[in-house]
C-alpha cells in the first residue's frame, strides 16, 4: 500500500512541476514578444527614442520553439502519453534545429541593427541603471539630456 501511495504522490509531483513549468514557460513567451516587437516597432517606425536590448531579437526568433516545448508540457497531462511523446520525439530534432538557427541569425540580425540603424542615425544615451539591460538611443543628444531628467513614460 506504501509503494501505490508514493507513485501516486510523485505523479502528482511530477504534474505540478509540469504545470509550474507551463506557467513560466508562458510569461516567458509573453515577455519575449512584448519586448522584442516594441523595439522592432520603434526601429521601424525610426521613433525618436529607442529602448533597444539585443537579447530581444534572438528570444522573439526562438518563441516557435518555446510554444513547441510548452505543447510538450500539456501533453504530460493528457491519457495517451506514449504515442504523444514518440510523435513529438520525432519533431524534436527539426525544432533544435530551428532554435539553433534562429539564435544564429538573431544574434546576427541583432548585431546589424546595433551597427546601422542604431549606430548611424541614433545617438546612445548614458544609462544611470545599473540593473536595466539594453540601452536608450535617441535622434539627438539633446533628447537623451532631457529624456534623463523626465520620468519613463512607459
Amino acid at each position: 500500500m506504501d509503494s501505490i501511495n508514493i507513485m501516486n504522490w510523485i505523479m502528482i509531483r511530477g504534474y505540478i512541476c509540469a504545470l509550474i513549468l507551463m506557467i513560466a514557460l508562458t510569461g516567458a513567451i509573453i515577455f519575449s514578444y512584448e519586448t522584442g516587437m516594441a523595439s522592432v516597432k520603434e526601429i521601424i517606425n525610426r521613433d525618436d527614442y529607442i529602448l533597444y536590448d539585443p537579447k530581444s531579437i534572438p528570444l522573439l526568433l526562438a518563441i516557435p520553439a518555446g510554444i513547441f516545448v510548452e505543447i510538450c508540457l500539456l501533453f504530460v497531462f493528457l491519457p495517451y502519453k506514449k504515442r504523444t511523446f514518440a510523435f513529438m520525439g520525432k519533431l524534436m530534432i527539426p525544432v533544435i534545429v530551428y532554435a539553433w538557427a534562429a539564435l544564429i541569425i538573431g544574434i546576427l540580425l541583432s548585431i546589424v541593427i546595433s551597427f546601422y540603424p542604431l549606430g548611424t542615425d541614433y545617438y546612445k544615451c548614458d544609462s544611470t541603471s545599473v540593473v536595466s539591460s539594453g540601452s536608450h538611443y535617441a535622434k539627438t543628444k539633446e533628447m537623451c539630456k532631457e529624456k534623463a531628467w523626465k520620468p519613463s513614460e512607459n
